[in-house]
């Protein structure tokens, strides 16, 4: 049972941190609906088939209900300074060699963060490239953009 609140603790003191990353969000990520009805279903599907009579259990698999729920709808996005995406932890935006912005045929932006050639992160926003240019012009990352055209 100890072993149970200490892995419900810990969890509700990350969703407390990414809470926090994500007020300072200044630029919105779009969201997959996909995601949300895939950890809604993956959620249900797992009390459903793993409830169990044991107190400990049922705290265990509460706690990784809530993390599959909390993954499927958090958000991400930009802050001032900062790429707010779940699994980043040093996400500071000065540290990235380059930026690619790649316009989609929905009107969309595809934005990659180079870490080096062979990392990078990956967002989609709902924004014109000029907005996101421009955004990024505020904090002195001109540099660092690259605008692909299709």
């Amino acid at each position: 049972m100890a072993e149970s609140l200490m892995i419900a603790v810990f969890l509700m003191m990350w969703i407390v941190l990414q809470v926090r990353k994500q007020r300072k969000i200044k630029l919105l990520a779009k969201r997959s609906w996909m995601k949300k009805i895939i950890s809604i279903a993956l959620a249900i599907l797992l009390i459903v088939f793993f409830w169990s009579d044991i107190l400990a259990d049922q705290l265990k698999l509460i706690t990784f209900v809530i993390l599959i729920l909390n993954l499927g709808f958090i958000k991400e996005g930009i802050s001032e300074s900062h790429l707010v995406k779940v699994g980043v932890l040093e996400g500071d935006l000065y540290k990235f060699k380059r930026i690619e912005i790649e316009e989609l045929s929905n009107g969309t932006q595809f934005v990659s963060f180079y870490k080096n050639e062979n990392n990078r992160l990956s967002m989609i926003f709902d924004t014109t490239q000029t907005e996101l240019v421009s955004y990024f012009d505020q904090y002195d990352l001109l540099n660092l953009i690259v605008i692909n055209v299709k």
